[in-house]
């Protein structure tokens, strides 16, 4: 029975924002185990709680579980202290992502054999769908999974949040009707259809974080200017928000190539072309905008 020092995993979930299969997964990973167990009823000291608070402060602002759960409450508090002296640390790291997919899995090799600077921090792989369900062995849990899919199926969209229901979910997808990407969109997870860069994947996992998004480099563009057009006038969207977006994602364009321009002319060539990449980056932020807002009005 639950009194003044025990609380049911129930409790427990609603007080913190730690869902029920989280906290059980904890247990099962992480030796976070309750205080007591009455048959298959958990029970949590008020202790216990007040350290499952202090965790979940720290993974919303980006730490994995895995450095977390074997600090005390002292060393969490800690931890707490030194992130509130330096902020902006915390808000520009790089988002831990698990991959699931075999092209998925090539493109990252790729971007590693091209020495490109990475924006994100892979922890776990899983060659397909398959092995991600029965080799959950990972050590960390990521804050992004981005799955590949060769059919947009919704089940296994909700097998795959069932086990990690705190991670961010990025579909890419080969095959889909119009009705299924609007379906997946509806439920606030992002689609991709590929072929897709790894720039993307990197865009699209800082975007869902909501870290600053800001590579240093242009990201490849989603439309082309005759898609844009052909959106714009098929769009009867009454609030006209497609055609006002695409109209920013042309300024954008427009302003990034003028960037570019003039750091061939100045004598900071190096920040025009950042500012030109930024613009490019805030671009591609628009483009996924509006992939949103067109799956949502079925245009």
């Amino acid at each position: 029975m639950e009194d003044d020092n025990l609380y049911r995993i129930g409790t427990v979930a609603s007080l913190t924002g730690i869902s029920v299969e989280r906290l059980r997964a904890w247990e099962r990973r992480y030796d976070l185990s309750p205080a007591h167990k009455d048959g298959k009823t958990r029970f949590y000291s008020r202790p216990q709680l007040e350290r499952l608070k202090l965790i979940k402060h720290l993974i919303d602002q980006g730490h994995p579980i895995s450095s977390l759960a074997p600090l005390d409450e002292a060393q969490l508090e800690a931890r707490i202290t030194a992130e509130a002296r330096d902020p902006v640390i915390v808000s520009l790291q790089a988002p831990t992502v698990g991959l699931i997919g075999p092209n998925l899995l090539t493109l990252e090799q790729q971007a590693q054999k091209a020495d490109l600077p990475s924006r994100i921090e892979v922890v776990s792989r899983w060659a397909n769908v398959d092995a991600f369900f029965s080799e959950q062995t990972a050590t960390d849990d990521p804050q992004v999974l981005i799955f590949q899919l060769p059919v947009l199926a919704t089940q296994t969209i909700e097998n795959i949040k069932e086990l990690y229901p705190s991670a961010k979910l990025i579909a890419v997808y080969q095959f889909a009707t119009a009705e299924m990407v609007s379906n997946v969109q509806s439920t606030g997870i992002p689609t991709l259809k590929w072929p897709v860069t790894w720039t993307e994947i990197e865009h699209t996992a800082i975007s869902e974080r909501g870290f600053p998004a800001r590579a240093g480099r242009s990201v490849p563009r989603r439309y082309s200017d005759e898609e844009l057009i052909a959106i714009a006038a098929q769009s009867d969207d009454a609030t006209n928000c497609p055609e006002y977006l695409i109209e920013a994602i042309h300024q954008l364009n427009a302003f990034a190539t003028y960037a570019a321009d003039c750091s061939q002319t100045v004598t900071s060539p190096l920040l025009y072309q950042r500012v030109s990449a930024d613009a490019s980056q805030a671009r591609a932020q628009l483009e996924l905008a509006l992939e949103t807002l067109l799956g949502d009005v079925g245009t």
